[in-house]
């Protein structure tokens, strides 16, 4: 796989992006409903793996990072595609997803747009939780259970 297989997915989207064919990424800018300019990069690892990561365009506080982590451990546990990583030096918070496939074969293009879009659509259900950490002083339960809570109730109507 090599990024332009990527790059033909994305433009089919319409995404207005940069690739850089040396380092085998590519990046964009998106607004989800949580937070503007999210930060994303698909980038072509080796042979077989590609990443996808889309970063949230804030870091988190130092003060907030030991709470934020719980919150993030708790949000992982589960989840079957991805998961949330913040480096404990800066704050930097994003969603990783990687894609293995064959050497020389590409991903299938609905592979990669779900692995593309499943970061984006993790921010938009667990950032909220993160920000009520830095922002509204909650604690990591009881902001991760308010995340679940209206989860429930979304799935119930």
């Amino acid at each position: 796989m090599y990024i332009e297989d990527i790059a033909q997915v994305y433009e089919e989207e319409e995404l207005n992006f940069a690739t850089d064919e040396e380092e085998q990424r590519i990046r964009f800018k998106m607004n989800t409903k949580v937070s503007p300019d999210v930060s994303f990069t698909a980038r072509i690892v080796n042979e077989t793996t590609a990443l996808f990561t889309t970063i949230l365009p804030m870091n988190i506080p130092e003060a907030k990072r030991d709470a934020v982590a719980l919150y993030l451990n708790r949000a992982n546990w589960g989840l079957l595609l991805g998961n949330f990583e913040m480096d404990p030096n800066d704050g930097e918070l994003c969603y990783r997803v990687a894609g293995c496939f064959e050497e020389n074969e590409p991903l299938a293009d609905e592979i990669v747009r779900r692995m593309t879009y499943v970061g984006f659509n993790m921010f938009d259900k667990y950032v909220p939780g993160v920000f009520a950490i830095v922002y509204g002083n909650k604690g990591p339960v009881e902001a991760y259970e308010e995340i679940e809570a209206a989860e429930r109730e979304a799935q119930a109507e």
